[in-house]
Formats: C-alpha cells, sequence, structure tokens
C-alpha cells in the first residue's frame, strides 16, 4: 500500500542436503529419488535459458512432503550468480573471461578457467559432484589450497565410489 517494494519468498521448513550430509551418506534409494527431483528441477531451468553455477548441497534444501516417495521433496535454491544463455547478449556480457564463478568444491572444469563457455554441462557436471558426495560421504576433490582444487577439477579422475563406499 505504501508503496515499497518487498519480495515474498516460500517460508522452507526443513534442512539442507549439507545439514543432511553432516549425518554421513544417503542410502542408494533416497540419494535417487532426491537427484531425480533436482534433475528435473534443472531440466526446467535449463530449458528456460538458465544456467545456475552455484550448484552445491548448501543450495538444496529437502523439505518434508508426504506425497513425495521417501517423505521429502528437494527445493533448487538461490539462483543468484545464474547466467542466461548466450540468446540474451545483454546478459552474456555480463560474465567475463577470467571471473571465478561458483563454489570451488563443486565447480566444473570450465568454471576452474574462467571461460565463458559455462553452459547447462557445468550444472550436470555439479550434480555429479554432489550424487557422489551423497553416496561417498564427503566430495571427490578436498585440498587446503585453491589452485590444487581447480586443477583437481580440470585434471585429476575422482577415485571410484567404491573406495569410500563398498555398497
Amino acid at each position: 500500500a505504501s508503496g515499497q517494494p518487498f519480495a515474498v519468498m516460500e517460508y522452507l521448513d526443513g534442512e539442507s542436503l549439507a545439514q543432511r550430509l553432516e549425518r554421513g551418506p544417503l542410502p542408494l534409494g533416497e540419494a535417487t529419488v532426491l537427484l531425480t527431483q533436482v534433475a528435473a528441477a534443472m531440466s526446467q531451468a535449463h530449458a528456460a535459458g538458465i544456467v545456475h553455477r552455484d550448484l552445491k548441497p548448501d543450495n538444496l534444501f529437502i523439505v518434508p512432503d508426504p506425497d513425495a516417495p521417501t517423505g521429502a521433496r528437494v527445493k533448487v535454491l538461490d539462483f543468484g550468480i545464474a547466467k542466461l544463455a548466450a540468446r540474451d547478449p545483454v546478459n552474456a556480457l555480463r560474465t567475463q573471461t577470467g571471473v571465478l564463478m561458483g563454489t570451488p568444491l563443486y565447480m566444473s572444469p570450465e568454471q576452474c578457467r574462467g571461460t565463458k563457455q559455462v553452459d547447462f554441462r557445468s550444472d550436470i557436471y555439479s550434480l555429479g559432484l554432489i550424487v557422489y558426495q551423497m553416496l561417498a560421504g564427503a566430495p571427490p576433490f578436498i585440498s587446503e589450497g585453491l589452485g590444487e582444487l581447480l586443477h583437481m577439477h580440470m585434471n585429476v579422475r575422482a577415485a571410484p565410489l567404491a573406495d569410500h563406499n563398498p555398497a
């Protein structure tokens, strides 16, 4: 009524995937259901020309949902550094070569290089890292140094999941 702008957001009561992972790896069935939900949400974003660029367990929020197969539904949060596809030349110019955007533990090789060639495949890579962590209990690449971590994303093959979780 006053003309003051405001944002209305959905209240989410639950926990982030990061909080859930603090209790250990997820059973395969639970991980599969959550992965399917995230993949469906990202498919919709990608179809609209949106690349998230910061998928990570902190940005996946699990809420109770009695209609979901596991009793929970995952919400994809924080599209704050999302990139609109190059079909929008104004927004395409906002991401500059050499600028690292994302969370290093979950960045794609393209993001690590700081190139403009970041598209939906970058989100798929990040989701693969998240699934690895969901099942193994830890991300595939961990390093104290940023340069080493970026090198690992670009040049190192992750250890097989069975090395972390024989099941």
